[in-house]
């Protein structure tokens, strides 16, 4: 072993790194990290490919390359002094393949542009926000667009309308954020005023009823039926039950822990039982048949609806 592979060798032992770790870090191939560490330079394919692999190894084990590079000179029968004193050669359209001395073959861990270090994962002002800025924006509008095709036909056909305009809503609201612009609200179709007592509100633009919640639904979310049985005010534990009548996507947490997230299809039945708190998420409420205690509460709202509740053993 030389002096190179020594001081190579010795360094990866210290950060406690195995050649195959090297790898993994640097693209370069195992028997050539070996070469470079047994001073074997004829099984490098090129003298360019082990000044190469030097500067890279070196580089990663937080060495500096350049006192190696010269050793290796010296070691290939060259003088470092006159290697480093002759000026770089230029690459022309006449000899395209010319090499110059100061360039590495690969560097993927530090790549230097006009001597100075660049970090792809920097964030710098100018042309770089824009363009950061214009691919976000580019994304945020894929993916209305996709949703546009397939949000109705995850939550229904009947609440197509209702799900589209509510996801372009948010999609405005992000590229508001974005770009620092003021979001334009989505329009949204009249809805025939119906008489009824309850009170209203208007959720952008469009006037929607306000619906008392029973003890059982803590988290504030609209009961979707009056005469829904009240469960007792204390229960021992939640044994939860779901029919799916019709497909929807569900997601369920007992106690903290999320059981089950996805498509459930018609006809499915799911069990679960929690000690303190079940909770259970849909997006097209009428599709679900909830039972609790052997209690049956019934649908969890309309079709197309997006609704969540929450069980406790203490209500």
């Amino acid at each position: 072993m030389d002096e190179i592979g020594h001081i190579l060798r010795e360094a990866r032992e210290n950060k406690g790194l195995t050649l195959e770790d090297v790898q993994a870090k640097i693209r370069i191939n195992v028997r050539y990290l070996a070469a470079l560490e047994s001073g074997h330079y004829s099984a490098l394919p090129t003298p360019v490919h082990a000044r190469g692999f030097l500067r890279n190894y070196a580089r990663f084990l937080g060495l500096d390359p350049q006192p190696l590079l010269d050793r290796y000179a010296i070691v290939e029968g060259q003088d470092a002094r006159m290697v480093a004193s002759q000026p770089d050669r230029e690459i022309s359209s006449d000899n395209p393949l010319v090499e110059r001395q100061d360039q590495p073959f690969f560097d993927p861990v530090n790549l230097e542009v006009n001597g100075k270090e660049f970090n792809a994962t920097s964030s710098g002002g100018g042309s770089g926000g824009i363009l950061q800025m214009v691919i976000i924006v580019a994304l945020v509008i894929a993916l209305a667009l996709i949703a546009n095709r397939f949000i109705p036909l995850l939550f229904g056909r009947g609440g197509e309308e209702n799900a589209v305009q509510e996801f372009t809503s948010a999609v405005m609201e992000v590229v508001a954020d974005v770009t620092g612009a003021t979001a334009t609200p989505t329009p949204t179709s009249e809805v025939p005023e119906e008489d009824s007592s309850e009170s209203t509100v208007f959720v952008e633009g469009t006037e929607q009823p306000i619906i008392d919640t029973s003890r059982n639904n803590p988290g504030g979310v609209s009961t979707p039926t009056p005469t829904r049985p009240a469960l007792p005010a204390t229960l021992d534990e939640i044994r939860l039950k779901l029919d799916i009548l019709e497909r929807t996507w569900v997601e369920v947490t007992i106690d903290g822990n999320v059981v089950y997230s996805g498509i459930a299809k018609a006809n499915d039945v799911f069990e679960w039982t929690a000690q303190n708190e079940a909770k259970v998420v849909t997006g097209n409420a009428i599709g679900v048949f909830t039972t609790i205690n052997d209690v049956e509460l019934g649908r969890l709202g309309g079709r197309g609806e997006r609704h969540e509740e929450v069980w406790r053993t203490t209500q």
